[in-house]
């Protein structure tokens, strides 16, 4: 199985904060942005087998794609706001399209298959609006994402702001030291828990 590693930095956020962090993006030589309009509806077993597994499964609309992700969540890393994760994607109208896929994207296949056997129920909703900025340092590549939206679980529901750095390529090194500037500059505070993570405590609060 190819392990696909996500590493990125993820920090609370409010509108303003969202606009000076796109002015410090905007400012770097090369940078380049688009609008993404998300709509991510996240899956389990009636029994929480995936919760338990520290395992994360959606269907996401990305504009006009449909996209089928499962995430499962590595050890801490010890660094404030920084999460790594295995991450399997693929082109997907629906879960079971998605499960039959992702194991030829590096998934890992038992547990796909033991999916496609279950009943998947829909726990929860995040929909939201992604500015995407690309940027490159040298031969450094990553992802600033600039996400503003809603959480919803069970007729409950929280407003969703916040600002991503994804490594793409190139020097980790540099990726980290991207990442302190723009928290120092903007004074940002860390984000600890993912998007699936807070929707879900929705309906114990």
């Amino acid at each position: 199985m190819n392990k696909s590693v996500e590493k990125e930095y993820k920090w609370r956020a409010d509108e303003l904060l969202l606009s000076r962090a796109l002015l410090w993006a905007s400012a770097r030589i090369g940078s380049q942005s688009r609008t993404i309009h998300m709509e991510s509806s996240y899956y389990d077993t009636a029994d929480g087998m995936l919760r338990e597994s520290k395992t994360a499964l959606r269907l996401r609309r990305e504009n006009e794609r449909s996209v089928c992700c499962m995430k499962i969540r590595g050890a801490e890393s010890g660094t404030e706001g920084l999460r790594a994760h295995e991450e399997y994607q693929c082109d997907a109208e629906t879960l079971k399209e998605g499960l039959a896929k992702l194991p030829g994207n590096g998934a890992p296949e038992a547990l796909c298959e033991q999916l496609m056997q279950r009943e998947l129920v829909e726990t929860c909703t995040v929909s939201f609006r992604r500015c995407a900025v690309l940027l490159q340092e040298k031969d450094t590549v990553c992802e600033l994402a600039l996400d503003q939206g809603e959480l919803r679980r069970e007729g409950r529901s929280a407003p969703l702001c916040e600002i991503e750095l994804e490594y793409v390529a190139g020097d980790e090194k540099a990726f980290h030291a991207l990442a302190a500037e723009l928290a120092d500059q903007l004074d940002l505070i860390p984000e600890n828990e993912s998007k699936l993570a807070r929707a879900l405590k929705l309906s114990q609060n």
